[in-house]
């Protein structure tokens, strides 16, 4: 799983056996040390109920998704369109995108 900050955007892109895992109910876990022995932690799972989720504290995020829109999104694959949602934030909007990273299928298909 690969994840990149950018200013009122998240996005996370994962590879095809990650996207199984996820439909598969498991979550995708990164995590980053940090200075002072701690951590940043990056966790997306799926939930059956429900509709986008994030949460975060000092420490990472964790992101939620529908597990039908990953099950469509696969049945679509290939695809550079990746899914998309925006969470308003005290007034301000934060854009959130969950990719496949389609050279890493090519890679692995090669392989």
């Amino acid at each position: 799983m690969n994840i990149r900050f950018s200013d009122g955007h998240i996005r996370v892109r994962v590879t095809t056996r990650e996207l199984e895992r996820l439909i598969a109910g498991r979550s995708l876990t990164l995590e980053v040390p940090m200075p002072r022995s701690h951590r940043f932690r990056a966790s997306v799972g799926t939930a059956v109920f429900g509709d986008w989720q994030l949460d975060s504290d000092p420490t990472g995020i964790w992101l939620t998704l529908p597990r039908t829109d990953v099950q469509e999104f696969q049945k679509e694959l290939p695809s550079k369109e990746g899914l998309q949602h925006d969470f308003i934030l005290d007034g301000s909007k934060l854009s959130v995108s969950f990719e496949v990273d389609l050279r890493k299928q090519s890679e692995q298909k090669a392989a």
